[in-house]
C-alpha cells in the first residue's frame, strides 16, 4: 500500500444528526444529575436508594465520556493513490483497492431501499452503504459483484477524486491485494 497522504478527504460528523444530538444531550444531563443528586448530595433517586458508587459508575460515563465521544465521532472517507478507505467511526472500516473496483457512479437518489446501511455492528451483505448525514454518494462495484455506497455531502467531488486517481493508478506498481471489510 502506498504510504503517501490522501488525495481527497471528507469528514462527516455524527453530531450533525439531530436524533444523535438529542440522545447525547439527554444522556449527559441525566449523567450529571446522577452525579450531583445522588453522588454529591446523597439524595435518593425517587423511591430508589441508589448507592453512591453505582450513581458515579452510571453518571460518569454518561455525563463525561458520552459528550467526549460525541464530539469525536465521525465518518472519514479518504482517497489514496491506490485505494479508497472509509472509516465510519463506530465499528466498520473498509479499504477498497482500485484494482478490484470495476465501476463508479454517482447516486443522488434515495438509497435506503437498495442498500443495507452500515453504521453499527457487523453485516455480511453484497450491498452496503456507509453513510452518516446524507443519502447521496458514490456507488462502487467490485469485481466480485459486491456494491458499496460511500455517502458524501459532495458526491460529485468524491466521484471526480476517485475517477482521476483510478485513471492514474498503475496496478503493477501498487501492492497486491487489500483489505475488504
Amino acid at each position: 500500500m502506498n504510504s503517501s497522504g490522501p488525495v481527497y478527504r471528507e469528514v462527516q460528523y455524527y453530531r450533525e444528526l439531530p436524533p444523535f444530538t438529542l440522545l447525547t444531550v439527554v444522556g449527559t444531563l441525566f449523567g450529571w444529575f446522577l452525579i450531583i443528586w445522588v453522588g454529591v448530595l446523597g439524595h435518593p433517586l425517587g423511591k430508589l436508594a441508589l448507592s453512591t458508587w453505582l450513581a458515579l459508575a452510571i453518571g460518569l460515563p454518561l455525563g463525561v465520556l458520552m459528550p467526549l465521544v460525541y464530539g469525536r465521532l465521525r465518518m472519514v472517507t479518504e482517497v489514496f493513490t491506490d485505494r479508497l478507505v472509509v472509516n465510519n467511526g463506530m465499528s466498520a472500516r473498509a479499504s477498497l483497492p482500485f484494482a478490484k473496483i470495476t465501476n463508479v457512479e454517482v447516486r443522488t437518489d434515495n438509497i435506503h431501499e437498495d442498500f443495507n446501511i452500515r453504521n453499527v455492528g457487523t453485516l455480511s451483505a453484497t450491498r452496503l452503504a456507509y453513510t452518516v448525514t446524507t443519502d447521496n454518494g458514490v456507488q462502487l462495484t467490485l469485481e466480485d459483484g459486491r456494491q458499496f455506497l460511500i455517502g458524501s455531502k459532495d458526491p460529485t467531488a468524491l466521484n471526480e477524486a476517485i475517477s482521476k486517481t483510478r485513471q492514474n493508478f498503475q496496478p503493477e506498481v501498487a501492492a497486491a491485494g487489500g483489505e475488504l471489510a
